[in-house]
């Protein structure tokens, strides 16, 4: 018993190491910005492309402060796989329950696309193929191998 508690105890602080040094590195969809930040929200590193830096400062700040959030999001997501993997997902569950869920598992498409400027083509309907009757259908269940 005192083996299994020491196992724990050793898995919980190497658990807290990782945790404690865990970031991620996320480039924005438009891929004019790249950042790395912790699960904290904390940003270990920041590169924008020259390109965004002509397209005013709103849309600096919207890009940074989107890509980071991305980041963050990653880093947290990495964090709950970590725990899930350590403890077990009986206790990441728990967890989520308390704290909220995962960011990956609360939204599937974190970036809504800009609208285009353009209306999206319609769609054109292709028409079915006609399904013909094949005059051999049962000759699969006879010969279910194909041997004739």
């Amino acid at each position: 018993m005192a083996a299994v508690n020491e196992e724990r105890r050793q898995a919980v602080e190497q658990l807290q190491r990782d945790l404690a040094v865990t970031a991620e590195t996320v480039e924005h969809p438009n891929g004019l910005c790249m950042a790395t930040a912790t699960a904290k929200g904390e940003i270990k590193a920041l590169h924008l492309h020259p390109a965004l830096l002509g397209q005013g400062p709103q849309a600096v700040g919207e890009v940074v402060t989107e890509t980071v959030r991305l980041a963050t999001n990653a880093a947290v997501q990495t964090s709950f796989n970590r725990m899930a993997l350590a403890l077990g997902d009986g206790v990441a569950i728990d967890v989520e329950s308390i704290a909220g869920d995962s960011p990956f598992r609360s939204t599937w498409n974190p970036v809504v696309p800009p609208k285009s400027a353009a209306p999206d083509a319609p769609s054109q309907r292709r028409s079915r193929a006609p399904i013909v009757e094949d005059p051999d259908e049962d000759a699969f269940f006879e010969n279910p191998f194909g041997r004739r």
